[in-house]
């Protein structure tokens, strides 16, 4: 094992004591999951996009979405842990938008903060 990197079954690492501060209280996984979000947007339209994960934890995740979202926005995503090519679980996320931002291509960055799952 590398210094400040645990690595899980899958492959995925995180980063741990490399001499960053992490404000976090829950580790990251930083692999790229793929998923479909759906929710209403800024605007009120409804949307349905797929997307890939940035990271995740047990209580959040990050990903981006060419949309503008408010804070608050309830947003459900279906979100496909491989752990191979073809293996891996699929779980159902219901979460709330805790920030939004704007990315240089157009897309917008969203924290999720999640309030239920359920493993499919």
């Amino acid at each position: 094992m590398e210094h400040g990197v645990e690595v899980f079954a899958n492959g995925a690492t995180v980063g741990i004591g490399s001499g960053d501060i992490e404000r976090r209280a829950k580790p990251r996984v930083n692999e790229p999951f793929p998923a479909r979000i759906w929710g209403v947007d800024s605007g009120d339209l409804p949307f349905n996009v797929d997307c890939v994960l940035d990271n995740i934890s047990s209580n959040g995740l990050y990903l981006r979405v060419p949309r503008q979202m408010g804070l608050g926005c309830e947003v459900r995503l279906i979100v496909h842990l491989l752990s191979g090519p073809t293996t891996g679980a699929t779980a159902t996320i219901s979460g709330e938008v805790v920030r939004d931002e704007p990315q240089r291509d157009g897309s917008h960055g969203l924290a999720v903060a999640i309030k239920n799952y359920k493993f499919l």
